[in-house]
């Protein structure tokens, strides 16, 4: 089965500010709903690691959504009043521009 995975990265210089983000993804995690049920299939947010290499190009959170079909991202990155709510938080904190990434795939991953 294909689903819609959604790699999203973030620039938050504060470590008080990261923890902010992270526990803003938490609530998303439980109140994201669509026609009163939840729609997200996983999501995962992790601080970035090599923050202080060049590869990392500034981005220190990342957070991963997967979503069963592209009607399902749509109204998380249009309509989903808990995505609104988590881009005010975000948006407070964060410097620079949010790189985002839509793809398709298997879910969870192949394995090797």
């Amino acid at each position: 089965m294909t689903f819609i995975k959604r790699i999203t990265l973030f620039k938050v210089p504060k470590q008080s500010d990261i923890e902010l983000v992270l526990k803003a993804y938490e609530i998303l995690r439980s109140t994201a709903v669509k026609d009163g049920r939840p729609y997200v299939v996983s999501n995962v947010v992790r601080p970035v690691l090599n923050t202080s290499s060049p590869l990392s190009h500034g981005f220190t959170v990342m957070s991963q959504s997967v979503f069963g079909k592209h009607a399902d991202h749509d109204f998380y990155d249009k309509d989903c009043p808990a995505h609104k709510k988590l881009k005010e938080t975000t948006g407070k904190v964060r410097v620079g521009d949010v790189m985002t990434i839509v793809t398709e795939g298997q879910w969870p991953e192949a394995k090797l």
